[in-house]
């Protein structure tokens, strides 16, 4: 596991994004936009009535800092995370 620190010195343990469940996402792109490391895209498909919809997709995985701020800003809590192993 990665030994992380906050600025004060307290320990933290990133969590990065593991999956995104499409089930639960309706694609309004709050996390694509909060992204900085641009690790999230809109993605679209249609649906089983012919509905053509978006969701957030991970399109970096390896560009994740494990900050998390993409689930805090989902309303649906569509973010699944997991701390790396080593």
């Amino acid at each position: 596991m990665i030994d992380c620190r906050t600025f004060g010195g307290f320990s933290w343990t990133p969590l990065y994004v593991e999956t995104i469940d499409k089930d639960k996402c309706f694609g309004c792109g709050r996390c694509v936009k909060l992204c900085v490391q641009k690790c999230l895209g809109l993605e679209s498909f249609e649906d089983d009535e012919g509905t053509e919809r978006h969701v957030a997709v991970i399109v970096s995985k390896d560009q994740c800092i494990g900050c998390q701020s993409c689930g805090s800003v989902c309303v649906r809590k569509a973010h699944t995370f997991k701390a790396k192993s080593a």
